[in-house]
This record gives structure tokens, C-alpha cells and sequence, in this order.
């Protein structure tokens, strides 16, 4: 699993995210960031599925990555997604005057 991980981000951007990575101590956390950073949103369900995990687990990792500000929820729904992934796609909507 490190290996990935550190693979994957040498290719990704440097800076305040790949900081925000480096603090995770948990490879369950990690992979998580990792899965949300490749399918955009999801619910912590289909996480848990995907990734094999125990869905409390992915349910706690969700919750700790959401205090640390690394994840968001987004409004009105149980998915969940990159906290820069949410500030992209709401900056993105369109604003009604």
C-alpha cells in the first residue's frame, strides 16, 4: 500500500493537499482520500464496498477525515467528497442573480 501511495502522489499535485496527506497516519485514510480523488463523490457505503473495508470502519475513517477538513459532505446528501473537489464544484455553479 505505501508503495501506491507513494507512487500516486508523485504524480499528483505538490503542495497544501499533498501536506494534508502527508499528516494521515492511517492506511485506511489514505485510501480513502485516494479512492474520492479518482471517482469524484460517493456514499460511505459504496467506499466500504468498493474498498473491501468493514463499513463502520469507513463510516469512523469518513467522520476523522471530515474533522481534519480533507473531506466534505455534500449538501443534502450522505455522499461525501474531497474538501477541494467541493470548493472546485461549487465555485463552479452557476449563481442566480
Amino acid at each position: 500500500l505505501s508503495t501506491l501511495v507513494v507512487s500516486y502522489f508523485r504524480v499528483a499535485d505538490e503542495g497544501a493537499s499533498m501536506q494534508a496527506f502527508d499528516r494521515l497516519d492511517s492506511d485506511t485514510s489514505k485510501l480513502v482520500v485516494l479512492y474520492l480523488g479518482r471517482v469524484g463523490d460517493a456514499t460511505p457505503a459504496t467506499i466500504a464496498d468498493r474498498l473491501r473495508l468493514p463499513l463502520l470502519t469507513t463510516l469512523a475513517t469518513v467522520r476523522y477525515l471530515v474533522e481534519e477538513g480533507l473531506v466534505r459532505r455534500l449538501d443534502g446528501s450522505d455522499r461525501v467528497v474531497l474538501a477541494e473537489a467541493a470548493r472546485a464544484r461549487r465555485d463552479r455553479r452557476p449563481r442566480l442573480v
